[in-house]
């Protein structure tokens, strides 16, 4: 292939310059349409356009005039034995083309919508000129290489009869084949500097949009089947998310989810039939480097999952150790009703974490995980979704905490029967060792047994700085928050300044807190008022608080203060906070904690204690975080208050 440069020389690149531009590079308006690269650009500037789109547009340029019918376009470039929807299919690659064109349906520039088709009406300003160009493009894509060498040598006997003309021909000829036999190889050529990914949110193609829920867990379910791989960062659900439904550039994806590339694509799902096409694109170029289908029925999704996945790390030449490699073969068939019960519960159980969620969302999880398991007892999954569900019912007091730990320990352990691999069932009974046994050495054990399996999970991360904060390791501590962030961006996004709070930064807390809550500004006013009582700055403390509340809305709350403070000083304005505390806790519950905080401030140490000491018997979880709550500091010399941190095991 390389002699046959060096042959033609100079001819080749004047023959594949003229190439592009008599044939493969159609333009029209201010479009070029590169066939051969399948990019379409508008002043130089690339237009992103998906491949399925791109070649309904390169076949109605190919008969720009000509009315195209829907029926040919399907035979032209849909498969007959393909499990799709055509109808819809065709339809976005038209609205996609249509969008990258700025072309309307009702006023057409482009693309003329007929009863029964679609015909191209702009202007080719330098369409293929000879049939023979085009002959010879279709012979040479289409070719295997015997019939290659075949055809070279074929010309080569015709040289003598043609000439110059001959030689141009040939080398033209052989200018295309190796345009083509390389812009394949590079198409195809292993990306091996990708270490980071996003799979962004897949696209719903039933065209009903309750059917969201569906196409959103197989992004999840796809995320947590790359996240297995140690050698690649994966971003995380909760960050993806962002970008559902939009049209981000792929560097603006890039820069803001720190990744070397993403994975695009759609789900498409009728009966008991589902088909899941993805595309991996590189971000810094928004070159595709890899693009495949995958279909069957649902029973099988958790296996498509997994080829998807293994197919992804093979591209980007993730190294895969041999515990990796077996977690890529354990899927298996599942029952159809469970595996869609389940993915409702873990829907139900994301959005309870969001802005948006709902008050009952909680309880839906847990009642659609228990239905999962109904279909199927032996689905492993969902016993952890039910483990994560009893988990934050106990820590939110909205049931009796001993039986919801208790429940969260027992699915958690069935989990883990099943699947001793699952860092989410890890995550769940590290969860109740630290919060509910206060185990600290029991806690870091299953902590790192869930890491071992999946060193990418964020939650275990952030469990795991809580505890070493707690013990005392603060350096640790922050570190394990910053990986956590790094690793899920939206969904520990408070991990870092957390991690700060407890180990009293409280400079560098305030500046991580400016830039989490920038767009809540109450939330940033409470974290400076607390700053501020605990380095005793109580007259910032309560014009801190009186903005908080005013940019609450609850301009009465804030007023009733204010006068308090000017009748009273701190202390009548304490009093005034403690009123109000006593009156909320008659109709919701109060963690015991929030009274002892403003005992603490007021200098009551006794009744501080007695709210504290009903915390350690109802086992609140935050129990194991005592020691660093800093509203509590001015207790730390208290005999009763060393005594119960005795009692609960904490480091001296």
């Amino acid at each position: 292939m390389s002699l046959w440069v060096l042959g033609c020389g100079h001819w080749v690149f004047i023959a594949m310059s003229n190439a592009l531009q008599s044939g493969k590079v159609i333009r029209f308006g201010s479009y070029d349409a590169d066939l051969l690269s399948q990019e379409l650009r508008k002043g130089g500037i690339r237009v992103k356009l998906q491949p399925k789109p791109f070649q309904v547009l390169t076949i109605l340029l190919e008969r720009a005039g000509i009315a195209v019918s829907r029926s040919d376009l399907k035979k032209l470039l849909w498969n007959p034995e393909t499990f799709v929807d055509f109808d819809h299919g065709l339809n976005t690659a038209i609205n996609k083309i249509r969008e990258a064109l700025n072309d309307s349906a009702e006023n057409p520039r482009f693309i003329e919508t007929l009863p029964n088709g679609y015909r191209f009406i702009a202007d080719i300003v330098n369409p293929a000129t000879s049939s023979e160009f085009a002959t010879s493009i279709q012979a040479v894509t289409q070719s295997s290489a015997p019939r290659t060498e075949t055809a070279i040598a074929e010309a080569t006997r015709r040289q003598s009869r043609f000439g110059a003309v001959g030689i141009v021909t040939i080398c033209l000829v052989a200018a295309i084949l190796i345009t083509f036999l390389l812009k394949k190889e590079a198409f195809s050529r292993p990306a091996a500097h990708i270490k980071s990914i996003a799979v962004l949110p897949l696209h719903n193609l039933s065209g009903d949009p309750a059917q969201d829920y569906f196409s959103d867990s197989m992004t999840d379910e796809l995320i947590t089947q790359l996240a297995k791989i140690s050698s690649l960062r994966v971003a995380s659900a909760g960050s993806v998310m962002a970008y559902k439904n939009t049209n981000a550039r792929a560097s603006e994806i890039g820069r803001a989810l720190k990744v070397d590339a993403f994975v695009e694509g759609s789900v498409l799902r009728a009966g008991d039939q589902v088909r899941i096409t993805a595309q991996l694109v590189d971000a810094s170029t928004d070159r595709h480097i890899w693009a495949e289908d995958y279909q069957g029925e649902m029973r099988n999704v958790l296996i498509l999952q997994a080829n998807i996945a293994s197919a992804i790390a093979t591209k980007v030449q993730a190294n895969l150790a041999p515990s990796e490699k077996q977690k890529f073969t354990q899927p298996h068939a599942v029952d159809p009703r469970a595996y869609d019960a389940y993915i409702k519960g873990r829907g139900y159980w994301f959005r309870s974490k969001t802005f948006g969620g709902q008050p009952d969302d909680v309880e839906k999880s847990g009642e659609a995980f228990r239905q999962a398991l109904q279909y199927d007892p032996s689905y492993a999954i969902a016993y952890s979704g039910l483990a994560n569900y009893y988990g934050i019912k106990a820590g939110m007091g909205s049931m009796p905490v001993a039986e919801g730990w208790r429940l969260s320990e027992e699915a958690s352990r069935k989990a883990l029967l099943l699947d001793k691999s699952m860092a989410e069932a890890h995550c769940s009974l590290a969860s109740k060792l630290l919060y509910y046994d206060w185990d600290w050495a029991g806690t870091e054990r299953e902590i790192q047994r869930g890491l071992e399996s999946d060193p990418h999970y964020a939650e275990l991360h952030n469990l795991y700085s809580h505890l070493l904060a707690i013990t005392g390791r603060f350096d640790e501590s922050i570190a394990e928050a910053h990986r956590a962030e790094e690793l899920d961006p939206m969904g520990e996004r408070t991990a870092v300044q957390r991690a700060l709070r407890f180990s009293r930064r409280y400079d560098l807390f305030l500046a991580e807190v400016e830039k989490v809550f920038s767009g809540n500004p109450s939330r940033i006013h409470q974290e400076r008022a607390m700053v501020f009582r605990v380095r005793r700055e109580y007259a910032r403390e309560v014009q801190e608080t009186d903005q908080q509340l005013r940019a609450d809305g609850c301009l009465a709350c804030a007023d009733l203060l204010a006068r308090a403070y000017e009748n009273g000083g701190y202390a009548g304005w304490l009093m005034e906070r403690l009123s109000a505390l006593k009156k909320r806790a008659e109709t919701e519950s109060i963690s015991p904690f929030d009274f002892a905080e403003l005992y603490t401030a007021m200098g009551n140490a006794d009744m501080a204690m007695n709210y504290l000491d009903t915390a350690y018997q109802e086992h609140t979880y935050e129990v194991a975080r005592l020691q660093l709550n800093p509203m509590l500091d001015p207790l730390h010399n208290n005999a009763r208050y060393r005594e119960l941190v005795r009692r609960i095991g904490l480091p001296q």
